[in-house]
């Protein structure tokens, strides 16, 4: 609320609607680029990271692997995640049958490590 009384519209709204919009459709190509931009500019950390964890889950490798990407951003902007679901995301995806998810999940791991002190234990190279 303002000053007068009034409800103050949510500036994340419009970005908000876009992601929706972006999820229904369901286009690789948006959605990999798509979950960089929320990891990097949403202002709300839950919100970000269940959308971030759902497309943790997605058929396209580099979607998974960006929204990998994105947790290791959350981790830095918040200082902190839901260990319980992201360390669990992130340590399945190491053993993920994409090379590119497996780099991406390491990238993760690391970055999870330096903000949050999170340990992984990784496959053997």
């Amino acid at each position: 609320m303002n000053r007068t009384g009034a409800r103050m519209a949510d500036p994340q709204e419009p970005f908000r609607r876009r992601v929706e919009a972006a999820f229904e459709r369901d286009d690789p190509q948006e959605l990999e680029d798509l979950v960089l931009e929320i990891a990097l500019d949403a202002h709300e950390r839950e919100w970000a990271q269940a959308c971030c964890a759902e497309l943790a889950r997605h058929r396209n490798a580099n979607v998974r692997g960006n929204a990998l990407v994105g947790f290791g951003h959350l981790a830095r902007r918040f200082g902190q995640l839901d260990p319980q679901r992201i360390k669990r995301i992130v340590s399945i995806a190491l053993w993920d049958r994409s090379d590119y998810v497996r780099r991406q999940a390491r990238s993760a791991a690391e970055d999870l490590a330096t903000f949050l002190d999170w340990e992984f234990e990784e496959p053997a190279p």
